[in-house]
């Protein structure tokens, strides 16, 4: 792993714990972190030590 990667990885890592789930910016930061790492919701949710229903997936307005 590179330098690069794991920074960014940390960073949004950090970002995620210091972010309330119930602020946009978690869903976006979260979606971030999946993309990088190749993890599920699930699996990032609890390497927060949260689970779905604490964090409940964002409904889309169409």
């Amino acid at each position: 792993m590179s330098p690069d990667f794991l920074r960014r990885r940390n960073a949004l890592w950090a970002e995620l714990r210091a972010t309330p789930p119930e602020q946009p910016e978690f869903e976006a930061t979260l979606g971030q972190l999946m993309a990088l790492v190749g993890w599920s919701r699930a699996q990032v949710l609890a390497g927060l030590g949260l689970g779905e229903a604490e964090v409940p997936a964002p409904h889309s307005e169409s």
